[in-house]
């Protein structure tokens, strides 16, 4: 169910597209009326991660450009590759490679164009580098690391560019740990925001390190409902699922399976809130059906 705070970061997408495409103002009003008609008939009972899928369908089509963001994508994509030694690097050293590259995945949830702040490039790098001293605000790390030593079949949903990175090598941690888990990486169907999809999996070499699975869908999150029986089927199959990033949390926190772990960052207060913690805190909680 949407709430109606949600409503804005719709608006927002809209005003981010009109300032980086610089359209002129009858075409960024065209957009916005488009995008307040959608919403106003909307279904509030879906999430917000379907109505953004909608949204952004309305902006895409008035643009003539169903990716807009993949050369934002790529960069930052890039620039996260560069760091891709250097990051191995502080988890070899770490005392348990295991959180540390738990924890600096997670922190990657920070590169987001969809949310509320202006996401920093340099924070990120700072808060990897001072990974030692990130805090778990919701701790159940534990609990994913039990369930992974008895498991076969993991599915790892992905979230946002750039963070893919951290999430490549946070699943080659967990096949040296476990070297006999058959691990999937799912993806978006198609470009929504700043997304994964296939393309931008295989660009960091993500097909090196597992299977990649598309959903068949183009919303913001994982919406059980609309995504490809293939998918859907890894999903009910797989014995420990990974979530990543604060969309996929709102679109299936109310998912009918148990062994779902929410890695994410709470980046507003409507989700920090109910989970006790502040904006910006780091979590991976596991998901209780």
């Amino acid at each position: 169910m949407v709430r109606f705070d949600c409503i804005g970061c719709n608006i927002d997408q809209v005003n981010k597209i009109i300032k980086m495409l610089d359209l002129s103002r009858e075409q960024g009003e065209k957009i916005v009326k488009a995008v307040l008609v959608y919403l106003s008939t909307a279904d509030f009972e879906k999430s917000n991660p379907q109505l953004m899928g909608s949204t952004w369908k309305i902006i895409c089509n008035f643009i003539g450009d169903e990716n807009p963001y993949k050369n934002i994508k790529a960069h930052y994509n890039a620039e996260m590759l560069k760091m891709y030694d250097e990051i191995t690097g502080i988890i070899n050293a770490s005392d348990n490679k295991f959180i540390t590259a738990l924890k600096i995945a997670i922190t990657g949830n920070l590169i987001d164009f969809a949310a509320k702040y202006t996401f920093n490039l340099d924070e990120l790098k700072q808060k990897i580098s001072d990974s030692k001293n990130l805090r778990l605000e919701v701790d159940h790390s534990n609990e994913l690391y039990s369930k992974l030593k008895n498991a076969h079949k993991l599915f790892y949903i992905g979230d946002n560019c750039g963070e893919i990175v951290l999430d490549r090598i946070f699943i080659e941690i967990i096949k040296k740990e476990f070297p006999g888990i058959n691990i999937f990486y799912g993806v978006r169907g198609r470009p929504i925001l700043n997304d994964n999809t296939a393309e931008d999996a295989r660009m960091v070499g993500m097909d090196k390190a597992a299977t990649i699975i598309e959903n068949g869908d183009g919303s913001s999150g994982t919406i059980l409902s609309l995504v490809s029986d293939e998918f859907k089927k890894i999903f009910y199959d797989a014995d420990v699922i990974i979530s990543k990033g604060q969309a996929n949390y709102e679109s299936l926190q109310t998912a009918d399976r148990e062994g779902i772990f929410f890695l994410l960052m709470a980046k507003c207060e409507l989700v920090a809130e109910p989970l006790g913690v502040s904006t910006k805190s780091i979590v991976c909680m596991e998901h209780k059906r």
